[in-house]
């Protein structure tokens, strides 16, 4: 049987055997900060969980399509901020083009600054609402 990677609460997760209540709570908070996840891959980001670790999960879990989106031209600094993918001087660029031009329409936009690796992007992508 498999679980639901975007809502499945603590007691859920503590079903897979290997994952007991600091796993799963670490697991429920990252998908917080991150306001869900995109794949299941991304349980390989949350802290203690390696390769094995996750090779012996994943069976487990299903994907969803069930995450919330970053309001780029709408969130202020502190918001944007939280965001697991985005650091300081990146929110800065967001913010400091907004003044700048108005709507940031594309991740095109914040390609063109150094802050922003194509990596950077790709994470990025599935997140943003403009």
């Amino acid at each position: 049987e498999t679980i639901s990677l975007n809502s499945t609460d603590t007691a859920e997760w503590k079903k897979i055997p290997g994952i007991g209540s600091s796993y799963s709570s670490r697991i429920v908070k990252y998908r917080t900060l991150l306001g869900g996840f995109v794949s299941k891959e991304q349980l390989l980001e949350v802290y203690g969980i390696d390769p094995e670790m996750y090779s012996r999960i994943s069976p487990y879990v299903a994907e969803d399509h069930n995450w919330s989106k970053i309001k780029i031209n709408e969130l202020e600094f502190k918001d944007l901020l939280r965001h697991p993918y985005l650091n300081y001087s990146q929110v800065q660029v967001i913010v400091n083009l907004r003044h700048k031009k108005g709507n940031i329409t594309s991740t095109n936009e914040l390609s063109m600054f150094d802050e922003f690796t194509n990596e950077d992007i790709e994470r990025l992508k599935p997140y943003l609402e403009f």
